[in-house]
């Protein structure tokens, strides 16, 4: 393998699961559906945070602070460490999300991404998601010292995968560990 080649790995359904476990403080259900309303605009930078958590703790009849409502959602998902660390052994690891801000102020450093990536690159960075193709023709552009072909897209979004395709990215369909890992293989990952 050569060991230039860089991953692409996406953070929602990738590296954390979509959705995590209701408790007594976090509902997905309310969750998901405000995600649905507010969740374009916050993962091109706009500050709906209060927004969407004013709403969210009137209909859960509750007065969570964002560090609370951050702590509790994330303690309701499991990172997935095996993929992390088989990706660490065959190569360098950049964070390509759409994501909104403030939920990665807190879980970089919670899950200490500068550990495991060499580089972070988000929606609101960009000020567009990444089922826009500029999204990732500006990412070829930002990473112009690595030759395209040895990029790597890991997400669960077939939009986003296609996009990356447009700008010469090859992408791999995030469903388990085993599939990715067996296409990996079949490139030289070990």
């Amino acid at each position: 393998m050569n060991h230039q080649r860089i991953t692409l790995l996406d953070l929602g359904g990738v590296v954390f699961q979509s959705t995590g476990v209701s408790n007594d403080q976090i509902d997905w259900t309310i969750i998901t559906t405000l995600n649905h309303k507010y969740g374009y605009d916050l993962n091109i930078g706009k500050n709906l945070i209060p927004e969407f958590l004013k709403e969210y703790n009137a209909l859960t009849k509750q007065d969570l602070d964002g560090e609370t409502f951050l702590k509790g959602v994330f303690d309701t998902l499991e990172i997935n460490e095996e993929l992390i660390q088989f990706l660490s052994r065959n190569g360098k690891v950049i964070i390509v999300s759409d994501n909104y801000r403030e939920n990665i102020a807190y879980i970089s450093k919670r899950y200490c991404f500068s550990d495991w990536s060499i580089n972070q690159i988000y929606s609101f960075d960009y000020q567009m998601v990444k089922s826009n193709p500029l999204f990732f023709r500006r990412l070829v552009e930002e990473l112009s010292d690595v030759p395209v072909s040895e990029m790597i897209l890991i997400d669960d979004s077939v939009d986003k995968i296609k996009s990356a395709q447009k700008s010469g990215i090859m992408g791999i369909r995030y469903e388990c560990n085993d599939r990715v890992f067996d296409r990996l293989r079949e490139l030289g990952y070990r």
